[in-house]
């Protein structure tokens, strides 16, 4: 699935929002990220998975998506190892790989000004 985003903003703002998303992911596209981002990055999606798991409806549904997606049953034990030994160079490399060059489906709802 290719990278996606979005945002919410007034109409008088979208052109700014957009100019701002497609500055960012050109410069994540040439740089990568920094080495704080990269950390940051680590840090919320070691800290925020344990939220996933909250209801037997939650549970079930990523123990499916684990399954579908290939991965073992010990990938529950292995997961935040994996995510911390992501480099930055790692980082960096996959950033060029899937932002050097973005090509944007953009999808506008509302009466936006400016664009």
């Amino acid at each position: 699935m290719p990278p996606s985003t979005g945002t919410s903003t007034r109409n008088d703002r979208a052109a700014e929002s957009l100019a701002v998303i497609t500055g960012e992911l050109q410069r994540i596209g040439a740089e990568g990220p920094t080495a704080l981002e990269l950390e940051q990055a680590k840090r919320y999606l070691i800290g925020s998975w344990a939220l996933r798991f909250e209801t037997s409806t939650q549970i079930a549904s990523n123990l499916i998506r684990i399954q579908l997606d290939g991965l073992q049953p010990d990938y529950l034990d292995q997961r935040n190892a994996l995510i911390e030994a992501v480099t930055l160079d790692d980082a960096r490399r996959v950033a060029r790989r899937l932002f050097a060059d973005p090509k944007m489906l953009v999808v506008v709802v509302g009466k936006p000004e400016g664009m």
